[in-house]
């Protein structure tokens, strides 16, 4: 059994009594807030991992406390969505004098610098194992191809799998290629009473439908499609339209000015709402809906968004551009696909969902059961441990289980 964590006097905070760790997370910092899939996904992974030991990576002054995982305080402090680039050099030289567990992943986006890096690495330190995981799709196929330097890698979607695969045998490689789907903790569907509480707490109407999007404001032009859906969709039924979008960057202030601008008069009559970051993002999401997310991209994002996941497990039933990676929920049953681009067809998707006598409601728990059987934290922790297994032992170091499969 696992026992708590204590600070050693490496500045590595071990289980007591030491046992080395299996598997090294290299990662942004390890540190709330958990707003960066970057960062949630391998936490989710370190707190539910079995018969795997693994250590993460942690900026000073913060303390994970997960049982049984190792935590070494590398970073300055926390950070979301970029790392400083004295952090990252801090981060390159302890990869190369540390010692380190026989298993090394890489949780980064494919670019450059980073593939750069990695290679150089693995000339370093010949004899480690190391998977890398695709966090986000690029937009370029070129920097796809080009980021890829891992024994295994891994991707979230049948999208991803399909185009690294393509991009191993064109250039030739002997990485191996998971799909591993990516897992969240479910959330708890509210209940009728429970969610007009949760509207009223939060200022909203509680007998109007609320429709919520939760996505970039920069990356994609979904931000800008549902916008322009609003006047067509309330032309059909009445709702309310909630932006809650993190306006990190100058470009995403200025898409958000822009939607504030030409919403205003619908915003005055309390139709939409502008809500920015807030602390209570699952009751808002759990008191939605539908969530909308009508991308033409997943880049700078999960393959299949955290936020989408997280509202079907609560039985939100959420509809999303189609032909994009998130086109596998679609064509499993478990979200409605739009055209990305098309603001009518979003507009007459959302007014046929929100008319229809419990059509949201069906697609809420088809969605759910689809999450709960699939996209589970636990279910993503077991399939890495699989995969880790495999590895360990071809390194040579005993580990009971079965071996890894590529999805």
């Amino acid at each position: 059994m696992p026992v708590d964590s204590t600070v050693a006097s490496s500045g590595a905070r071990t289980p007591h009594p030491p046992a080395p760790p299996d598997v090294l997370y290299v990662t942004r910092p390890l540190a709330p807030p958990w707003d960066d899939s970057g960062k949630l996904l391998p936490y989710l992974l370190a707190r539910h991992l079995e018969g795997v030991r693994v250590a993460v990576l942690t900026p000073r002054g913060h303390v994970l406390g997960i049982p049984g995982v190792f935590e070494h305080a590398l970073y300055r402090g926390p950070a979301s969505f970029t790392v400083s680039a004295v952090d990252k050099a801090r981060l390159f030289a302890w990869l190369v004098r540390a010692d380190l567990p026989p298993v090394v992943h890489f949780f980064f986006s494919p670019n450059r610098a980073t593939a750069t890096a990695a290679r150089l690495f693995r000339r370093l330190r010949p004899h480690a194992r190391v998977v890398q995981t695709v966090m986000s799709l690029p937009e370029d196929p070129a920097t796809l191809a080009s980021g890829l330097f891992a024994d295994w890698v891994v991707v979230w979607s049948a999208c991803a799998h399909d185009l690294v695969t393509q991009a191993v045998r064109r250039r030739g490689l002997a990485a191996r290629v998971a799909h591993i789907p990516p897992g969240i903790v479910p959330l708890t569907p509210a209940t009728p009473d429970e969610r007009r509480r949760l509207r009223v707490d939060l200022g909203l109407p509680p007998d109007l439908p609320v429709v919520l999007y939760a996505g970039d404001l920069e990356f994609s032009s979904a931000a800008g499609v549902v916008g322009e859906a609003v006047e067509p969709t309330l032309a059909r039924v009445d709702a309310v339209f909630v932006f809650a979008c993190r306006d990190k960057t100058r470009r995403a202030r200025s898409v958000l000015a822009g939607l504030q601008e030409a919403l205003a008069a619908r915003a005055g009559r309390g139709q939409v709402r502008f809500v920015g970051s807030t602390p209570r993002f699952h009751d808002l999401l759990r008191s939605s809906d539908v969530l909308v997310l009508p991308a033409e991209t997943t880049h700078a994002k999960t393959d299949l968004p955290l936020v989408v996941l997280e509202g079907l497990s609560a039985g939100v039933p959420a509809v999303v551009g189609s032909g994009t990676p998130m086109q596998e929920l679609v064509d499993a049953g478990a979200a409605l696909g739009v055209p990305p681009l098309d603001p009518e067809a979003l507009a007459g998707t959302l007014a046929g969902l929100l008319s229809g006598a419990g059509r949201a409601a069906a697609f809420g728990r088809a969605g759910r059961a689809f999450v709960l059987g699939r996209h589970t934290a636990r279910a993503m922790a077991d399939a890495h441990a699989s995969l880790y297994r495999t590895l360990l032992r071809e390194a040579g170091y005993p580990c009971a289980g079965g071996e890894a499969r590529p999805g």
